[in-house]
């Protein structure tokens, strides 16, 4: 046996002892990851299968430090200590590798963290409208189309087990319809913090048969004013300290815009002041004291939204360019076709009739 192998040997029963609760085959993929060695499983699969164990995240990284701890003890007393080059190469190997395990390990942890926050956010959230629904007797369902609104007030029929059964109705079909895959429609809580995600699932007679597949932070349902997602985007022009920065409108509100960059180098962060200009019809808008009130990554573009401070910008001139921009959208809208799982099935004819 080298001396490798017998590291392999004493990092295993470290880990053993440490992590009775955890399968043999996990513990020696786990030893050889410390000792820098690639191994079959990812660090993924790995980081769930420690986790699965139920032992607290800080022991198992504890555990996992200290085995790292001998294992660099062992690379000191067996490498050579006049070739510098091998011993940093050694060292790093088996330092990244344990760094992604680590890395992994805490990714894992964290989803499965929200995992459980969701699932009693949900159970909580379910209760209270459940409550709300048997005292209303009405459901209260809401989509976007464009960034504008969609909602429908139906019948609630029933609820069992996750399934809610609501009565069937035009508006319900509109609101499906403005959903991009059809299905999707929301319930807010009556905080108004979170909302249920809904899917459509079948009609049967009168009734429609609705899945409750998530929960999410409200934040859409937060906004104070009507806000409508552009069908040409509109050049804006930022300045922000001395920079001067070339920009696209994607939505506006009367009291903000939704903004993206084309230049992935470009980064405003929240609460920062910038200055801002755009045309809107024959008019000039500008405004000095704009601030960024959220930054963030979507669909792999870096974009902010910005509030107009009161009085910068003529919100008369704004609320006339969206009035003009929703009465486009809701013609758009009517024009939507029901959801062809929403429509009464076929019968099929039997071909001797």
């Amino acid at each position: 046996m080298n001396d490798h192998e017998k590291m392999l040997k004493i990092v295993i029963q470290n880990l053993e002892h440490e992590l009775p609760a955890v399968h043999r085959s996990t513990i020696e993929q786990v030893a050889r990851v410390i000792l820098g060695e690639d191994v079959e499983k990812s660090m993924g699969s790995l980081a769930v299968a420690l986790l699965q164990s139920n032992v607290s995240v800080g022991h198992i990284l504890s555990a996992l430090l200290r085995c790292e701890w001998l294992s660099v003890q062992h690379l000191i007393e067996t490498t050579d200590p006049g070739n510098i080059k091998q011993q940093v190469k050694i060292f790093s190997d088996c330092v990244d590798h344990f760094n992604v395990l680590q890395t992994a390990i805490i990714d894992a942890a964290d989803q499965r963290w929200q995992g459980v926050l969701d699932k009693e956010v949900k159970l909580r959230v379910v209760a209270e409208l459940r409550r709300r629904w048997r005292e209303t007797g009405e459901v209260h369902l809401h989509n976007y189309f464009d960034e504008i609104p969609v909602s429908a007030r139906v019948d609630f029929k029933e609820y069992n087990k996750g399934y809610i059964w609501v009565s069937m109705t035009r508006d319900l079909v509109t609101m499906f319809a403005a959903s991009p895959d059809l299905r999707t429609a929301y319930i807010t809580s009556p905080d108004r913090a979170h909302s249920l995600i809904i899917r459509g699932v079948n009609k049967s007679a009168d009734r429609i048969m609705l899945e409750i597949a998530g929960v999410e932070v409200s934040l859409r349902e937060r906004r104070r004013d009507v806000r409508v997602k552009l069908t040409r985007q509109l050049p804006i022009t930022l300045t922000h300290r001395d920079q001067v920065i070339e920009a696209s409108i994607v939505d506006i509100s009367c009291t903000g815009v939704g903004v993206k960059f084309p230049d992935e180098g470009i980064s405003l962060l929240h609460n920062e002041k910038v200055g801002l200009q755009f045309q809107l019809g024959s008019e000039l808008m500008k405004g000095d004291e704009a601030v960024i009130c959220w930054s963030q990554e979507i669909h792999g573009e870096h974009r902010v939204g910005i509030n107009f401070k009161p009085k910068t910008i003529r919100r008369e001139t704004v609320y006339r360019f969206i009035f003009v921009q929703e009465q486009a959208i809701i013609g758009r809208l009517r024009k939507l076709e029901t959801p062809s799982w929403m429509k009464d099935p076929i019968e099929l004819r039997d071909p001797d009739e």
